[in-house]
């Protein structure tokens, strides 16, 4: 499991759980873009915007290229578009 407390090593995966199952997202890299504004902890997801998924790291702001979830591949806006309440969710260290 990713310590979301730790700085995130980029040439690694992230991986925690979601709803009590498995999460991976690979090929994460830093996002830049818009965010909203509210407090999230480490670990938070922050936003969905244009089909990321925006999580809150030590690092900043960070978003996968690839999700593997519950042992199924998806892209970010697939992942996003099937899971509609994602914003603010806290993915366990």
């Amino acid at each position: 499991m990713t310590d979301f407390n730790e700085l995130i090593d980029f040439s690694k995966d992230i991986e925690t759980t979601l709803y009590g199952k498995p999460l991976i997202l690979k090929g994460v890299h830093m996002y830049e873009g818009p965010i909203t504004l509210q407090y999230i902890p480490y670990g938070g997801i922050q936003s969905v915007f244009y089909g990321n998924l925006i999580i809150n790291v030590k690092n900043g702001y960070v978003c996968p290229n690839k999700i593997i979830y519950d042992n199924v591949e998806y892209t970010p806006k697939e992942f996003t578009s099937k899971f509609e309440d994602l914003v603010n969710q806290i993915l366990p260290n």
